[in-house]
């Protein structure tokens, strides 16, 4: 309760940081934004609060840095921006995007393939991330069968990779009726 005085000089402050953000900003609209921002920052940081100090001058210097570093962070944006269209018209290869788009398509159907236990393990771990403890106690099954079962399934994975390939791996394959 000893903050409600402060939050009601906070409020009276409000029309004098508006204009000060509309002199920083000359946009209305994120004057009102950075205003709304250094509220909530000054209520939030109450306690770090020295009375000692002017209120104004310490919503002021928040308003500051604020907008400082909304400064900075949109020039940081612009500039990656800039860098990755940049990188993107030096590097874009159409004929490479469409093999690599048709192998990741392969490789989905060959782990379609795998036997459930297999794949279903593959794709916790590898697909989304998991750890094999995570995998291990949603499959009510121990870690060691966890780490066989990728294991096996990255060995099949593997193989079927290296046989595409080589001339007559990619022969043997389409015999034996794998995905090529």
């Amino acid at each position: 309760m000893a903050d409600e005085p402060l939050k009601a000089d906070m409020i009276r402050l409000i029309p004098k940081l508006r204009s000060f953000a509309l002199r920083l900003c000359r946009n209305p609209d994120q004057a009102d934004d950075l205003v709304q921002t250094t509220c909530e920052r000054a209520i939030r940081s109450l306690d770090q609060f020295d009375p000692a100090t002017r209120l104004d001058s310490w919503m002021f210097r928040i308003l500051q840095n604020l907008y400082f570093n909304m400064q900075r962070d949109t020039a940081n944006r612009a500039r990656l921006f800039e860098k990755a269209m940049f990188d993107y018209d030096d590097t874009f290869d159409g004929e490479r995007a469409a093999v690599s788009s048709l192998e990741l398509q392969q490789v989905r159907r060959f782990i379609e393939q795998l036997d459930d236990d297999n794949r279903t393990v593959l794709m916790m771990i590898a697909i989304d991330g998991r750890s094999y403890k995570d995998v291990a106690e949603e499959l009510q099954v121990p870690i060691g069968t966890v780490t066989s079962r990728l294991a096996r399934a990255r060995l099949k994975l593997r193989d079927w990779l290296e046989a595409r390939k080589s001339p007559e791996g990619a022969s043997q394959s389409a015999s034996k009726g794998v995905v090529s």
